[in-house]
């Protein structure tokens, strides 16, 4: 098996709003979410991270922000503020925008990721 399939092996799917609709009122509602499934991505930690990609808040509650990045396939709609969701149901939130690398041997496109729990 190639790196390329030993590292890209996962499955996510991604989540975004649907089209937004008009309510009695005639106020914008967000629309039903759309999800749609891609294969060969991979979630890790951010670059030279091995360990401490989260902080932690201490002020009445403890809040945990986790970071990662996703990897997925050239040509994958990625958008700022998509939702990454991992079939562990982890959920991500996508935090700028994607980054398409096609000039690499490991051509992919690029999105951080962060998790805020607690």
């Amino acid at each position: 098996m190639s790196l390329f399939g030993q590292i890209f092996n996962e499955t996510v799917e991604i989540e975004r709003p649907g089209t937004p609709t008009r309510d009695s009122t005639g106020s914008e509602v967000p629309g039903t979410p759309v999800r749609f499934s891609v294969e060969r991505c991979a979630v890790i930690p951010p670059y030279g991270v091995t360990v401490g990609s989260s902080t932690e808040t201490h002020d009445a509650s403890t809040t945990i922000e986790t970071r990662r990045v996703l990897f997925a396939p050239i040509g994958t709609d990625v958008r700022p503020a998509d939702v990454i969701v991992r079939s562990n149901g982890e959920r991500w939130q996508v935090e700028g925008r994607p980054n398409t690398l096609a000039a690499t041997s490991l051509a992919h496109v690029e999105a951080a990721l962060k998790e805020v729990t607690g």
